[in-house]
């Protein structure tokens, strides 16, 4: 977990500062743009590799042929894609009218059969715990791309800055994760194993469209019905998001299905480790989530520049979805640990119907309004997500609730005192207003915290000063 945390916040860090300087270079249709064609990308991943990488991940234990049979499945998928990329881009380019989407289209499935060809090596070394050597790829990869994309934006070459900076992302993590993984695929392929890959990744893959559907319908149908601009604008508001929650939960997230798997044979240890992961990761994400919505507006300002103000309103919102969404990751990990991936396709479905028909009639009202739409579903049909939890493990709703309650009632003491607070201070520049309201808002839930959730608090040194031991000691 430790070497798994310094991973997801240096890269997320070099990741948004990267996207910070070249949103100041780029418009907001070129951004939009580049977002949609990424949309490829990201299907892939959810659809087609994650099952793969689920599959061996959950197995537990080292199979050589597995590995193998499951690497030249995702390297055929992968070429597919590649080929039905080139040939069909510039349809998909007419038929959404956003022109220069299929050459972004084009360069960007190179980066996506690079991500096929590693999908196996980065399951390997996360079913064995190696989290250090994914680290470091992740991190090299990260600064390059990210020196790259900066350097061709302020030289002014636009789109193809950000189209530059993910091939370069994808090809030096690629050459770093097939220097650090022993692992080498062999010319064998086995029916058998074939079919453990596909049969277990199927539920994943349907989960995994779902899912699709459910982080990105937004995106999907602003592009459609609002333009490139809006597009853009809405993927600024959504990228400080999504840098915060990789920061805060990703880390923790990440570790959970390979250990689940290996407590499943024992479910009271399981039960115990879940409640307390969960309970850790809210104690982190939920004050900075809320916390991120109360400044969302200094935040823009001051990090994007006043012309991107309108994404103000998208971060507030999903601000609070993404609260949620850092714990409900475990939901899904304990599902695939124990065999039932099935559940979550179900819910996945019921999510992504929700969302779409959801979105389309909140898109009328503008981008805002999609962002509410999308956390109030969220909030309401959480319970669901809830369920196989307490169906799965000998634990109660009772007991899952106690878990989260000292951060939540934290968070909300801290949300009720920070709106009086710049109230007070309403007037105030952006910069002493932000500082004001962090350090305020911090010092007010460490109070809190440590009266309703003092366990909490003491797991968490244990936790920092166990992981800084052990980071030192392999350095």
């Amino acid at each position: 977990m430790a070497w798994s945390i310094l991973e997801s916040w240096g890269v997320q860090l070099l990741q948004f500062l990267t996207f910070l300087v070249i949103a100041r270079y780029v418009d907001a249709t070129m951004l939009g743009i580049v977002a949609m064609a990424l949309l490829v990308g990201q299907w892939f991943q959810m659809i087609i590799l994650s099952g793969i990488s689920a599959s061996l991940v959950s197995k537990g234990t080292a199979d050589a042929d597995l590995d193998d049979t499951a690497f030249w499945i995702s390297a055929a998928a992968g070429a597919l894609l590649l080929i039905a990329t080139f040939l069909l881009a510039d349809l998909v380019e007419r038929t959404a009218a956003h022109q220069g989407l299929g050459m972004v289209l084009r360069w960007l499935s190179v980066a996506n059969f690079l991500g096929a060809l590693n999908v196996v090596p980065q399951a390997w070394l996360t079913r064995a715990l190696l989290m250090r050597p994914l680290a470091t790829r992740s991190t090299i990869s990260t600064l390059v791309g990210g020196l790259v994309g900066i350097a061709l934006a302020v030289a002014g070459y636009g789109v193809m800055a950000l189209v530059a900076q993910n091939l370069a992302v994808a090809v030096i993590g690629t050459i770093i994760l097939w220097a650090a993984c022993p692992m080498r695929p062999r010319l064998r392929f086995s029916r058998e194993k074939a079919r453990d890959v596909l049969f277990y990744g199927r539920h994943v893959g349907v989960t995994g469209a779902a899912n699709f559907f459910n982080a990105n319908a937004d995106i999907m149908v602003i592009g459609l019905a609002l333009g490139g601009a809006a597009t853009g604008i809405y993927t600024v508001g959504k990228r400080a998001l999504l840098a915060a929650n990789l920061m805060l939960a990703r880390a923790l997230s990440r570790v959970a299905l390979p250990v689940f798997s290996q407590l499943k044979g024992d479910p009271p240890r399981l039960a115990k480790a879940f409640l307390r992961i969960v309970s850790a990761t809210s104690s982190i994400t939920t004050p900075a989530f809320v916390g991120l919505a109360i400044v969302s507006d200094e935040f823009i300002f001051l990090l994007f520049g006043p012309r991107w103000a309108a994404a103000a309103d998208v971060m507030r919102y999903l601000s609070l979805f993404g609260a949620l969404q850092a714990i409900g990751i475990y939901n899904q990990s304990l599902m695939l640990a124990m065999g039932k991936p099935q559940w979550q396709t179900w819910l996945a479905g019921i999510y992504a119907l929700v969302n779409i028909v959801t979105f389309f009639f909140a898109v009328e009202y503008g981008m805002a309004a999609v962002a509410a739409a999308f956390t109030a579903r969220a909030y309401i049909l959480y319970p669901l997500s809830v369920w196989p939890v307490v169906v799965l493990l000998p634990l109660g709703w009772r007991d899952y609730w106690k878990a989260l309650r000292p951060s939540v009632v934290a968070s909300l003491v801290m949300a009720v005192f920070l709106w009086g607070f710049r109230f007070a201070l309403a007037g105030q520049a952006p910069i002493p207003m932000l500082l004001s309201t962090v350090i305020a808002g911090a010092a007010v839930y460490m109070i809190v915290l440590g009266l309703v959730g003092r366990t909490i608090v003491v797991d968490m040194f244990h936790f920092a000063r166990a992981g800084g031991k052990r980071v030192s000691s392999t350095s």
